[in-house]
């Protein structure tokens, strides 16, 4: 083995190490000159000569120079300042000698507060940059484990009607099959096909909100058309619920119609998926001074007090979701997403006499309308 130093103990400045330095640098070279202008601008042109002024300048150019750069620097730009302070306004000027104590005692006041302020603003800066760093960190692990969530859910929900169909298909092509049965088969390809159109459709929905590309574009409708019209988007899943609406129909709100009804859509889904056949579903759509309020209610087991805070994270399937044969967790979570694009929000809580009641809430001008003409469809 040959003498000399370590290789290992002096490593080479590595390539995040070499921009920082050049970095400091820079910043260094640029907290500099602004000093030495700072000091030619008030003695050569503004015929400064006031101590106070002078060092409330340059403490400000230092407080600026560690609100970007690391404390070094900033303690670098201070003795400079100092330096600048004492040579061109603390008598006797163009000296560094200092006749009265008291200039001294400024001095060192000036670069306590300049460091003590820099090593505040280097702290606070790092803080917030851990902070974020966090903050990143969390939303990486929830954007894993909504990835998680998704494709379990996906696995499960894309399987059963995979082989719903293929069975339909295999028997279509069977010898045995009558007319009748085709129809059956034909029937259930046909249904199978559209679950998959909705789950695909509710993937879309979601991936437009969480990239924010959900644009709100608001127009006068009436609150009964969006009713209407969520109802007839679910209508497979609620055919056999009746559905029972009330509605002014002398008002008239500004807000988008196309999402909010797809918001007012996936909560009668999910009130249908449970609710048992034949329990009514009410629907209540009310203007007030907060906008537009749309309150469904179903009477169906309730919510559980353990899915209260997870109801409408994304990909969420509580204990009663989880023994549906279908369902992604997403419908809630879309809900949410729509009306937020528009300010809005949405609240769920159990009914007194049972059930669950979902309160969708938008931000909306209103203005009355003329009731149609008696006679009028």
């Amino acid at each position: 083995m040959t003498g000399g130093a370590d290789p290992v103990s002096q490593p080479p400045p590595t390539r995040t190490t070499r921009p920082r330095l050049r970095g400091e640098l820079w910043h260094a070279a640029a907290g500099c000159a602004v000093v030495a202008l700072v000091a030619a601008a008030y003695v050569g042109w503004l015929h400064v000569s006031n101590p106070t002024v002078a060092s409330l300048s340059f403490l400000l150019v230092v407080l600026l120079v560690s609100a970007t750069s690391s404390l070094r620097v900033a303690v670098a730009v201070s003795v400079l300042a100092v330096l600048a302070l004492n040579y061109f306004f603390m008598p006797p000027v163009g000296t560094f000698h200092l006749e009265d104590p008291l200039n001294g005692l400024a001095i060192v006041v000036f670069l306590t507060v300049s460091v003590v302020g820099s090593r505040l603003s280097v702290v606070a800066r790092d803080r917030a940059a851990l902070l974020e760093e966090r903050h990143e960190a969390e939303r990486m692990r929830q954007s894993v484990e909504l990835k998680s969530a998704l494709l379990s859910s996906l696995g499960h929900d894309l399987k059963t009607p995979l082989t719903a169909i293929t069975v339909a298909c295999e028997n279509l092509q069977s010898s045995w099959t009558d007319e009748p049965q085709r129809r059956e088969q034909l029937g259930i390809v046909l249904a199978e096909v559209s679950r998959l159109n909705h789950l695909f459709q509710n993937i879309v929905e979601m991936a437009r909100i969480e990239t924010r590309a959900v644009d709100a574009e608001r127009e006068w409708v009436s609150p009964a058309d969006i009713v209407e019209a969520a109802v007839a988007q679910v209508q497979t899943a609620v055919h056999d619920r009746p559905i029972d609406v009330a509605s002014d129909a002398a008002v008239e709100v500004h807000l988008d119609p196309r999402l909010t009804t797809a918001a007012l859509a996936h909560v009668l889904e999910n009130a249908g998926q449970y609710t048992a056949p034949g329990s009514a579903i009410d629907v209540t759509a009310h203007v007030g001074a907060e906008g537009l309020s749309l309150t469904v209610r179903d009477r169906g087991t309730g919510i559980d007090l353990a899915d209260e805070a997870h109801l409408f994270d994304r990909a969420y399937r509580g204990a009663d979701a989880r023994r549906q044969p279908f369902g992604t967790g997403m419908g809630l979570a879309i809900s949410r997403g729509l009306l937020e694009a528009q300010g809005g929000r949405i609240a769920a809580a159990n009914h007194p006499e049972g059930g669950a009641v979902f309160t969708l809430t938008i931000p909306a001008a209103a203005r009355q309308v003329a009731p149609p003409p008696a006679g009028d469809l």
